[in-house]
């Protein structure tokens, strides 16, 4: 069965698909792998994906015990949507969200003594980061040690640099060391898992859950969850010598057959990729050529056999999320919150 919607009486131009069954994997092999709970990190909309999509798979999941989002209006909308677990808000508290966090039951990640003044002597449970190497948000030199806390966290910033990660981890174990009841203890990201942290109780995972490998070299077996195709508006050929697109950064050398797809940089194809990156019809690459527009792109068919109306593939499976920020010169979390809501999700 099908979820979401992509309306018989509209169709769509373009669609999303998150694939169920390559989630839930992924979900298990991250607990496999790491050995511990996840708390799903679906800030963001879900990375762009649609967290409204999203959060009732992974809610169904044993191995998920918490969610994790950046704001309390992205906690609410969780609690809205029936979800019962514990809801992370990463980004602090700010003054007029007390009452909010009070209602819904979130639990706030405290970094700033100005967080711990807002939630003063209310009833609330909440989290300590601590800034091992950041630089963002989290206490450097504080200590936080109250009844109320019952978790704490660092982030990694460069898991990709074993030695300054490393750093971290021992930095961030001092810290640990120094509360004498049992909490919930979280470093490990995406790309942090590799750290298999002993003293750590969960990991916290986010864009791993979709199948997007977050290092070149990533040990564990993750399966592409996330799809994206559009559909070819119009194809003609074009004389040798014919300019295509804004700015005519790219004028035609030969004869050439060229297709209109319904996709551009309002729907989260960046514009870095013009006259570089390529589209897929049925294996077959079609080279971008001109510049990405708002609403379209432009590819070279060559001979394929397109017709008005296919399908292309602009990320699939064979064609990451993160092969396609290489080409972009970009980080697959970008082109993935990039994708707009006129993109139809499903799940299938």
């Amino acid at each position: 069965m099908v979820e979401g919607y992509c309306g018989a009486l509209l169709g769509c131009r373009s669609v999303l698909r998150i694939k169920r069954s390559a989630v839930e994997e992924n979900v298990r092999e991250l607990f496999r792998f790491g050995g511990k709970k996840l708390i799903a990190v679906i800030k963001s909309d879900a990375y762009g994906i649609g967290v409204k999509y999203v959060a009732p798979i992974l809610r169904e999941l044993p191995e998920v015990e918490s969610f994790a989002v950046a704001c309390v209006e992205e906690g609410v909308l969780l609690r809205e949507m029936g979800i019962k677990r514990e809801v992370l808000i990463l980004g602090g508290i700010l003054p007029e969200e007390l009452e909010a966090v009070k209602e819904y039951g979130l639990t706030p990640v405290v970094s700033d003594i100005e967080h711990l003044k807002i939630i003063g002597n209310e009833d609330i449970k909440f989290h300590v980061k601590y800034d091992t190497g950041m630089g963002r948000l989290g206490f450097v030199d504080e200590f936080v040690d109250d009844p109320r806390v019952v978790g704490i966290m660092s982030h990694l910033s460069t898991p990709a640099d074993e030695e300054f990660s490393r750093k971290q981890i021992e930095r961030f174990e001092a810290i640990v060391r120094r509360y004498s009841r049992k909490i919930k203890v979280h470093l490990e990201s995406s790309a942090g898992v590799i750290y298999r942290v002993p003293y750590t109780t969960h990991i916290r995972v986010g864009l791993a859950i979709y199948g997007e490998k977050p290092l070149k070299e990533y040990p564990l077996r993750l399966r592409p969850a996330v799809s994206i195709r559009a559909r070819v508006l119009s194809l003609k050929t074009l004389p040798a010598g014919h300019p295509i697109s804004y700015g005519r950064t790219f004028v035609t050398e030969r004869e050439m057959r060229i297709g209109v797809i319904a996709f551009g940089y309002a729907d989260g194809l960046m514009k870095s990729l013009s006259n570089r990156g390529y589209l897929l019809y049925e294996g077959n690459k079609l080279p971008i050529v001109g510049n990405i527009t708002m609403d379209m792109t432009i590819v070279d068919v060559g001979t394929a056999n397109v017709r008005v109306g296919d399908w292309v593939t602009v990320v699939s499976e064979e064609r990451t999320f993160g092969e396609l920020a290489r080409e972009a010169g970009t980080i697959p979390y970008e082109l993935m919150c990039n994708v707009s809501s006129r993109v139809k999700r499903e799940v299938t």
